[in-house]
């Protein structure tokens, strides 16, 4: 027995994840992640992650090689060009790095939600950040012939469909945290004198 996700289910798996996620984080915390997922997408759609590997493969040896000789002579890379294996290695590496330094600084920098509010405004940002990490993976797979997943990952016209739904939660989402914000403050405030 095998069980087959199609695209949209896949999708909508994703973002529940990310909904849930974000509930239980809260706002704060879910923005600190919101920045670092955007940025590691903007650093490695921009080619950070050639860059890196470059970095990594080609001068790192350089470099390493020049503070074991400790002589005058320059030493000669022994490749200039990394290969596409490399290249998609350390951006996923780099990916998965980035976006858990967002998730633990997130954690450090804020405390756990309290109120039903800040909980249910989280949801906002994780989605967001769910739906463009889904964005950028399946761009990642789809151009990397290499990986293959049981899953069928949706393409990206189909992300860009769900563009609406996105939008609808994010009014569902805050219209519930003001109404949870409207009832604390008038149960909270009518007892006290």
């Amino acid at each position: 027995m095998s069980l087959l996700l199609t695209a949209p289910q896949c999708f909508f798996l994703v973002i529940l994840i990310f909904a849930v996620v974000g509930f239980q984080r809260g706002w704060k915390r879910e923005l600190v992640s919101l920045g670092f997922s955007l940025g590691a997408i903007l650093f490695l759609y921009l080619g950070g992650g050639g860059g890196l590997a470059q970095f990594i493969f080609v001068r790192l040896p350089v470099i390493a090689q020049i503070a074991v000789n400790n002589s005058g002579s320059t030493p000669h890379a022994t490749t200039t060009v990394v290969s596409s294996g490399q290249v998609l290695i350390t951006t996923i590496v780099a990916f998965v790095v980035i976006i858990g330094a967002g998730y633990l600084i997130g954690n450090k920098a804020f405390p756990k939600p309290t109120q039903p509010a800040e909980r249910l405004l989280g949801i906002l940002p994780a989605v967001i950040s769910g739906y463009f990490i889904m964005l950028y993976v399946t761009n990642v797979l789809t151009k990397a012939s290499a990986i293959t997943l049981g899953v069928s990952t949706p393409s990206q016209g189909t992300i860009g469909n769900y563009m609406l739904i996105i939008f609808i939660v994010a009014v569902v989402v805050v219209v519930a945290a003001l109404i949870a914000t409207n009832a604390k403050k008038s149960s909270g405030g009518g007892g006290k004198k």
